[in-house]
């Protein structure tokens, strides 16, 4: 991991992607659903995915229903969610502004549907498929490991078996991340492909980072996630004994702070990286509570926002709103 990352901490998610810029011209999509299987005047919304925000809202009738909008940014990751009122439903799209059709029924979701029209999307699927394999053998895996740890039955040799250098699970993301560098490499100059290189680009070192980086052209370069790896490889990782990266944002008061001002009481500082719109940074909250209350003498945990959403931040930060 880079910079801050190595040093003080990270809990974060941030499930997302591809496309050619001919498309990327502003224009306005269109969602043509078709849906057995639920009942009339059912909500459909379409969520923006990293922050669920809704774009669009629609409802079905006689098994269909319409969405339609303008998408200010490259192609991005949506979710088309269906409450229901003991469940729920959803899949997730990857799109521009395209007219796009889903037919299938309700026991379809969330990976069965017929999708078509989006470029971009059929991307999606194409790398789904690839490594839906390994994703499931992890979960198999995992799921092991936990009734395991359930049952008191964990130790340091499982400990070894499951998470080793070695281990089960490493050999297997290993498998995965070589699949998904293959697919990268097959899918220059797309924006999913560029996705999948900003979530992999830890897998690489610096300089194969920068070699398949540089394939890309400066379009695709200078989207978001072309940024984030651009700052990824311009900032070397942090050696133990070194200086942490300062930097400043706006607390709950609204007062400009640097980070450097958490190290002056001689504790250690964990830096947790969140959003509120992400389910795992919403489950890291009851830890990092307790890790307060545990270690809270020797600690200061600082949670820094990531979206820059500054409604998101009044409501997390404050405790009378959400205790």
């Amino acid at each position: 991991m880079k910079k801050a990352h190595t040093l003080l901490g990270f809990f974060a998610f941030i499930i997302l992607c591809s496309f050619s810029l001919k498309n990327n011209d502003k224009g306005n999509f269109t969602i043509k659903g078709n849906l057995s299987g639920f009942e009339d005047n059912t909500k459909v919304l379409l969520l923006h995915a990293q922050s669920n925000s809704i774009l669009d809202t629609a409802f079905i009738k006689n098994e269909r229903f319409e969405f339609s909008g303008e998408i200010q940014t490259e192609p991005q990751n949506y979710v088309l969610y269906i409450p229901l009122k003991d469940n729920m439903k959803y899949t997730y799209l990857f799109m521009g502004d395209e007219n796009i059709t889903i037919k299938g029924g309700i026991e379809d979701f969330p990976d069965q549907l017929d999708i078509k029209g989006s470029e971009h999307h059929a991307l999606k699927v194409a790398y789904d498929k690839q490594v839906s394999k390994y994703d499931q053998e992890l979960m198999v895996f995992k799921n092991k490991m936990l009734k395991l740890q359930k049952e008191n039955s964990w130790n340091d040799s499982l400990q070894k078996s499951y998470l080793g250098e070695e281990g089960i699970l490493k050999k297997i993301d290993a498998k995965k991340t070589e699949i998904e560098k293959q697919f990268i490499a097959e899918n220059i100059n797309t924006f999913y492909g560029l996705q999948i290189l900003y979530y992999k680009r830890a897998s690489y070192s610096d300089r194969s980072l920068k070699r398949i980086f540089s394939k890309f052209n400066k379009n695709f370069q200078n989207t978001k996630n072309g940024k984030a790896i651009k700052a990824f490889l311009d900032n070397p990782e942090i050696k133990i004994g070194e200086k942490y990266i300062d930097f400043e944002a706006l607390d709950r008061e609204g007062n400009t702070t640097k980070l450097s001002k958490f190290f002056n009481n001689g504790k250690y500082v964990l830096l947790d990286f969140s959003t509120p719109t992400c389910s795992n940074s919403l489950k890291a909250v009851p830890m990092l509570q307790n890790l307060n209350k545990v270690y809270g003498q020797n600690i200061d945990i600082v949670t820094f926002y990531v979206e820059g959403k500054k409604d998101h931040f009044d409501y997390f930060s404050n405790p009378e709103k959400s205790p």
